[in-house]
């Protein structure tokens, strides 16, 4: 729980006269539960005000502000990489996927709940399906599309690009724990904030598979803060955020805390952990094995001529 000391002294430095009335900076009671928010990750308050002054310019008519959250929550060991200002606008626009079809949930009810119910709750619809994504006009779709046709067989390209292309007339048979191996094969392909992009909104849709089915993700995978392929030129340089023409802000070297306590998408692809299954059935019930066993287990391997069985059992 934040303090009243804390609360006092952020808001010292909090000007809600910059903001206007359709802005979510102008709305002090918004600003509190997202610092409330932030603050229970255990971020620093530099990071932190960082975050809110961004998200203050926001109209409340384009942010879903626990979707947003939610996305940025799971991102920011992407910072190790990236620069903070790329995750933010990455965030925003992998946000606007989502945004049509998510559902409006008090802020005050998000914080507080519990980070399996967030997560089904901001990305899942009231009937515990997935929700319709929208990709119009997006500028990464196309140089996804090339790298899959380098990489992928007819066959497995039209099915990759089909959740993209047509995802509704599609999402009956959608499976974001196949659909994510395929893009491990796509990945390093990809190159600078277009592979930032499609790391957090697959991982992301992978990360929302375990909750709906019920899989605590972080027994799996370590809650680590990796480093992905790419670098920073330069470490603890000034972060220029200038996502808004009308306001800079200046920032010395972001620090993370040693253990977020949020899953980080980028744990994901620290190492590759995934089993050599092709079907969601199949994917299901390793997973299902390895947490019930509470054993560190062999991943299971396709099946051969001397091995015809998988190491786990199908039910």
């Amino acid at each position: 729980m934040v303090n009243n000391l804390e609360i006092n002294e952020f808001l010292k430095h909090f000007n809600y006269n910059s903001y206007n009335i359709n802005q979510i900076g102008y709305e002090k009671s918004t600003i509190l539960y997202i610092y409330e928010y932030l603050k229970k990750l255990d971020l620093s308050e530099e990071l932190i005000t960082t975050i809110i002054n961004n998200i203050a310019y926001y109209k409340y008519s384009e942010l879903n502000i626990p979707l947003y959250l939610e996305l940025l929550s799971r991102s920011l060991c992407f910072i190790n990489t990236y620069d903070l200002s790329d995750v933010v606008k990455i965030v925003k626009e992998i946000h606007d996927i989502y945004y049509e079809n998510a559902r409006e949930i008090p802020l005050e009810e998000y914080i507080h709940d519990t980070e399996e119910s967030r997560l089904k709750k901001v990305f899942l619809d009231r009937n515990n399906k997935y929700l319709i994504k929208v990709f119009a006009d997006n500028q990464y779709v196309n140089e996804l599309k090339f790298a899959a046709a380098l990489i992928l067989d007819k066959k497995d390209y039209k099915e990759f690009l089909s959740y993209i292309d047509e995802f509704k007339s599609n999402k009956d048979h959608y499976s974001p724990l196949v659909i994510f191996k395929k893009y491990l094969e796509v990945r390093n392909s990809l190159k600078g904030i277009t592979k930032l992009f499609w790391d957090i909104y697959y991982g992301n849709e992978y990360v929302v598979a375990f909750t709906k089915n019920n899989l605590k993700i972080s027994t799996i995978y370590k809650n680590d803060s990796p480093v992905i392929n790419e670098s920073k030129e330069e470490k603890g340089e000034f972060i220029q955020l200038d996502l808004f023409t009308y306001q800079d802000y200046e920032d010395n070297q972001i620090k993370l805390p040693e253990n977020l306590k949020v899953f980080q998408i980028s744990s994901l692809y620290a190492k590759d952990q995934l089993p050599e299954v092709d079907t969601e059935k199949e994917l299901l019930a390793y997973y299902n094995n390895f947490l019930n066993s509470h054993e560190i287990i062999n991943l299971p391997k396709l099946k051969t001529p001397t091995n015809p069985n998988y190491v786990f059992e199908i039910n």
